[in-house]
């Protein structure tokens, strides 16, 4: 039974009453459907859609997390950023979805991560790893 409707379009919502609430509630929830879709490898009805729930910071937050998750590239981490950005993010929130992601992706992930994000946020983690080793050297230098 194929309830969708025209071919990308979603169903037309019921509403029926809730006793309850003395209200009228839709039968089916848009998240209800999008589960059971998905549950029925019907993706195409759903990941074709506009996302209307997620604003575009949240999104690239999430698409942020996912790429330290999968170890993407760091072309990906500089578009994602800076999509982040320009919608609001800022860069202390950004590295905090690094350091979140931690127990749930393992150190490795964000240790990969770490660098890729650093640049694209216009951060050098290199350059300023060899700058304070040769603040070190010279430091040792004077100290003997």
């Amino acid at each position: 039974c194929d309830d969708a409707g025209p071919r990308g379009r979603w169903p037309d919502i019921k509403v029926r009453r809730d006793p309850s609430r003395l209200r009228e509630v839709r039968a089916v929830r848009a998240h209800e459907e999008k589960l059971r879709r998905l549950s029925m490898n019907d993706t195409e009805r759903v990941l074709h859609q506009p996302l209307v729930a997620l604003d575009t910071k949240t999104r690239a937050m999430l698409d942020l997390a996912v790429l330290i998750a999968l170890d993407g590239p760091a072309t990906a981490f500089e578009m994602t950023a800076d999509v982040a950005i320009a919608a609001g993010a800022t860069e202390d929130e950004l590295v905090e979805i690094l350091i979140a992601a931690a127990p749930l992706v393992g150190t490795a992930h964000v240790v990969a991560a770490a660098p890729k994000l650093a640049i694209a946020i216009g951060y050098d983690v290199e350059a300023a790893l060899e700058g304070q080793a040769l603040e070190g050297v010279g430091r040792d230098e004077r100290v003997h």
